[in-house]
């Protein structure tokens, strides 16, 4: 049986072209090259063309044929048509291929319900396809990873056709092989502008059928934010706004994408058409090794669209640790003196600090009980209270923490402390908060007796900046246990920090929507078993981390190398 899913799945294989996912500091819509950081993964675009059924094949070699099929519908050219001839007339119209993908960890395995049936006498017989599904994408290219993998038997029924079998009942959706998945499937980053701040982008990463990925990627665009990001972010694009054409194809050399709407676009004013052209800019671009420019058309006229100076995540400024009671710049791979008013000897026991993206002030933790800022003023106090998280300063210079169940506590230098408690959280104690660098999203680790999660939730602010609540979550990495620190290391993706009962440290990789470089899955860094902190950013510094002996390290082409010694603390600016 699996020589068959083999034969489906591989029966012609064309390598078509090479793209790859990246965040720019700056999205214009014309204009050079721009430099890219984190999140950079090399994509191969492989198009497989699936076989149809083989006359007189036994029910188990139909079911692996159609799930050949299926699998390799989202870079054949004949979609799902060649895998609905495997299904009976009147089920090949009312399934629905699109509904779900579920990623499995091995080959399917088609076998007969009951062994001992006699098929030559039998005019229906049950198939069950045992597999392990590790994540599910929704109908929309949601990403989510599965909790507690366990192997599932998916049930199919199958009728005889005249003399040939057919699949009579089935679930919609497709199952995809982990192997296979990230060659079908695109990683692609939707952009849409914060509520507060049209030109500050959020990315959202989904996963789209390579064939057609960049007509399904506007479609989405023009639905506008998903339920985690609505009040974080806004749609610009008039109501109504659809995709008149069928699909939209790459552009040759430097030629801009022409994406042709309905009539509706048109009633957008100019200021929201260059916002509305960045956004696709920004998700085609991504791989391109170039800007791509847009057209925007309304039915068959072009429409005018200036440029949009627009920004994507981006950390500001270097990596800060401080050695021997100082604060120091990392730079190059070396510690270097940074100048700086903050004094930390009014800190007496340091154990966390966060800088502000705008450079000041350093804010830490003094032991577990206490977190300080530090400016001109000396050591002000910010928060008191037990088991105080880490803690996380915004681009509005929010400082975010949280020492108590079911909340975040929030405040700045000029305003009082208050709390957001999302109904998510409650009965969950937080113990790891960090602010992405655009400042509309929330990456929170908390725990429960059921064990530690990582979500991520959008930031809702009012017209002066300030958090007033968050969106409901997306669950991040849900197969990894014992997190107690997570950190932005790209755009849409974090670096977690776990510990596990006999005190073994390790450090994940985990995409917010999937991890572009894996298929999906998150991942963990090899080499890593005795860290104390790890320090990351949407920079091309990289995660950093300070081991037990107090040896500051980072990764050289697979090895981490440490590069100074007898440092306590480091961070990224946010």
């Amino acid at each position: 049986m699996r020589r068959a899913v083999r034969a489906a799945l591989g029966a012609v294989v064309v390598l078509a072209t090479v793209t790859g996912i990246g965040a720019c500091a700056r999205i214009p819509t014309s204009g050079p090259v721009l430099e890219g950081n984190a999140d950079v993964d090399t994509q191969v675009d492989i198009a497989m063309l699936p076989q149809g059924p083989t006359p007189g094949a036994d029910p188990q070699t139909i079911v692996s044929g159609f799930l050949g099929a299926a699998a390799a519908a989202a870079t054949s050219p004949k979609e799902f048509q060649t895998a609905r001839e495997f299904l009976t007339e009147d089920v090949s119209v009312t399934w629905d291929a699109e509904a779900a993908v579920r990623v499995v960890r091995e080959a399917p395995l088609a076998q007969l319900t009951d062994p001992g049936v006699e098929i030559e006498g039998a005019d229906t017989v049950e198939v069950v396809v045992r597999a392990t599904t590790i994540a599910t994408v929704d109908s929309v290219g949601t990403y989510t990873e599965v909790g507690d993998p366990r192997e599932l038997g998916y049930r199919f029924t199958l009728v005889r056709v005249g003399d040939q079998w057919r699949i009579s009942v089935l679930d919609d959706g497709v199952i995809v092989p982990a192997n296979l998945f990230a060659n079908q499937y695109r990683a692609t980053r939707l952009y849409f502008p914060a509520a507060t701040d049209a030109k500050s982008f959020v990315p959202d990463l989904r996963w789209f059928p390579r064939r057609q990925w960049r007509s399904v990627a506007v479609q989405q665009v023009l639905a506008g934010p998903p339920e985690w990001l609505q009040g974080a972010t806004q749609s610009l694009v008039p109501e109504g706004t659809q995709l008149s054409s069928a699909s939209v194809r790459e552009s040759d050399g430097e030629e801009a994408v022409a994406v042709r709407l309905s009539e509706q676009v048109s009633a957008a004013p100019a200021t929201d058409r260059a916002i509305i052209a960045a956004q696709l800019s920004a998700t085609f671009s991504e791989g391109a090794g170039r800007t791509v420019p847009v057209d925007l058309y309304s039915g068959t006229n072009r429409l005018a669209v200036d440029a949009a100076d627009v920004t994507v995540p981006g950390t500001a400024g270097q990596a800060l640790a401080v050695q021997d009671g100082e604060i120091k710049l990392v730079t190059d791979g070396v510690l270097e003196t940074y100048e700086t008013t903050a004094d930390l000897s009014a800190v007496g026991d340091p154990t966390a600090f966060a800088v502000s993206p705008a450079g000041s002030p350093i804010v830490v933790r003094d032991g577990t009980d206490r977190i300080v800022s530090l400016g001109d003023e000396g050591a002000v106090e910010m928060f008191e209270g037990g088991d105080l998280a880490a803690p996380s300063v915004d681009t509005f210079g929010y400082v975010w923490t949280s020492g108590s169940t079911g909340a975040l506590r929030v405040r700045d230098e000029e305003t009082d402390e208050f709390s957001l408690k999302p109904d998510w959280l409650a009965g969950r104690k937080v113990i790891s908060v960090s602010v992405a660098p655009e400042g509309s999203r929330v990456a929170v680790v908390s725990e429960a007796p059921s064990g530690t999660q990582v979500h991520v939730a959008g930031i809702v602010r009012d017209e002066a900046d300030k958090p007033v609540s968050l969106t409901p979550r997306l669950s991040v990495a849900a197969p990894v246990d014992d997190i107690e620190e997570a950190r932005w290391s790209g755009s849409t993706t974090l670096a977690l920090l776990t510990r596990a009962a006999d005190g073994t440290s390790g450090v994940w990789t985990a995409g917010v929507g999937g991890l572009a470089g894996t298929g999906g899955a998150a991942r963990q860094l090899t080499g890593l078993t005795d860290v104390e902190q790890l320090a990351a950013g949407v920079t091309d510094q990289g995660i950093l981390v300070i081991t037990e002996g107090g040896q500051l390290e980072h990764e050289e082409t697979g090895v981490w190398q440490p590069f100074a010694e007898d440092v306590d603390l480091v961070a990224y600016p946010g």
